[in-house]
């Protein structure tokens, strides 16, 4: 009997160990909103610099906790004349949410100051404040500061993709527009035909755009709505290069390319078809056995309004070895077992052959069987994969 009195007044006993315990640990919450902001000071001017800009401080007091639990904050733009119950943009302070200030980069900067309408090279007015928040209760801090945004003239983000279309262009509505290849970081290049008037560039074909133009320095900048840039062109394709890095557009017309077989003959003109495309049709393949025998070697020779160009494939004067790292060399007629990159077409001043006969670097060979037949040729310079051309033997 006295074990179990003995063991019942143990459990007692646990029982209100526990119960105590469960008290003891009851979330306990309370804090005082942070009493002032501190920087930047109200009505600052901030002249957003995107090369040597550093990074801008949003600083506040700290908020007191009455038991020592975490405070997290909020930080909420407007417009100026915004009263926040629809601000244009809030984000968490640094250190997830933990930390008495946030910090924007130019670029950030740029962000904000267009979701507030601030053109280009153009100034306006932004609000802010803060919000701290608690185990779901939420205090605001009273004071609320104005602060000036220089937006500069330029770019604020170099963009991932660019398109085409206007009433100078090839296709005339954003429905239409045709995309860029992307040649390198901030490099877009694109063949179409170009006549008198419209250019526009935009950073997308649907949702929300950022459309380009030139600047009073010549120079590309972003446009405050759907803005293009007045165009000179005869209607011939030309080939249309837009460079982010250096804020440029460079436009050069393809006024004729030929087919030569070999360094000196002609074997026919290709011309422009639309959708990045040049063709010749029908033309004779006579391969002209000059040095005892058959000579199938050709490239392409394209006359612009800045000189001429060579257009050809990777391989060296001997067509023994690539000019291009990487590929491979294919030195007989192409029957059908010549490697996927055979019919890359490459402007041969962008591939450096050193040592080399320029006569003879970039050529390719005529289809196994093709003398004295016919073929369609087309050159495909469309902005999705490789640059490319066709050769269809047609008898």
């Amino acid at each position: 009997m006295k074990k179990k009195i003995t063991g019942l007044m143990s459990l007692i006993a646990i029982l209100l160990i526990l119960a105590g315990c469960s008290e003891s640990y009851e979330l306990q919450t309370g804090f005082d909103a942070p009493q002032a902001l501190v920087s930047p000071a109200q009505n600052q001017l901030i002249a957003i610099d995107l090369e040597n800009g550093t990074t801008t401080k949003f600083e506040w007091e700290k908020s007191i906790s009455h038991h020592g639990g975490v405070v997290l904050y909020e930080v909420v733009f407007d417009k100026e004349n915004g009263d926040f119950t629809n601000q244009i943009f809030k984000t968490v302070s640094n250190g997830g949410g933990g930390d008495a200030w946030l910090s924007l980069t130019p670029k950030q900067l740029i962000a904000l100051a267009k979701l507030a309408n601030i053109g280009v090279d153009s100034e306006g007015v932004v609000k802010w404040k803060v919000i701290a928040s608690q185990g779901g209760e939420r205090k605001e801090v009273e004071e609320v500061r104005t602060l000036k945004l220089k937006r500069p003239a330029g770019i604020g983000e170099i963009p991932a993709e660019l398109f085409a279309y206007g009433s100078g262009f090839e296709v005339k509505t954003i429905e239409t527009a045709m995309k860029f290849k992307k040649i390198e970081d901030g490099v877009f290049e694109i063949f179409a035909s170009v006549s008198n008037g419209e250019i526009k560039f935009c950073n997308a074909a649907t949702g929300n755009k950022v459309f380009y133009i030139l600047g009073s320095n010549n120079k590309l900048v972003e446009a405050d709505n759907e803005s293009g840039i007045a165009m000179t062109g005869t209607g011939n394709a030309y080939r249309i290069v837009v460079d982010f890095n250096l804020l440029t557009v460079k436009t050069t017309e393809i006024k004729a390319i030929q087919m030569i077989r070999t360094w000196q003959y002609n074997l026919g003109n290709l011309t422009y078809i639309g959708n990045h495309k040049f063709e010749v049709k029908n033309i004779a393949l006579p391969y002209y056995h000059d040095w005892g025998y058959p000579e199938e070697r050709y490239r392409f020779w394209v006359t612009t309004n800045q000189g001429q160009e060579i257009w050809g494939s990777y391989h060296n004067d001997q067509m023994n070895a690539s000019n291009i790292p990487g590929l491979v060399a294919f030195n007989v007629q192409p029957d059908g077992s010549q490697p996927a990159t055979y019919y890359n077409i490459y402007n041969l001043a962008d591939i450096p052959s050193p040592g080399q006969n320029g006569d003879w670097t970039g050529m390719y060979k005529l289809p196994k069987g093709s003398e004295n037949k016919h073929a369609n040729v087309i050159i495909d310079m469309s902005t999705t994969g490789a640059y490319k051309h066709f050769v269809t033997i047609i008898d």
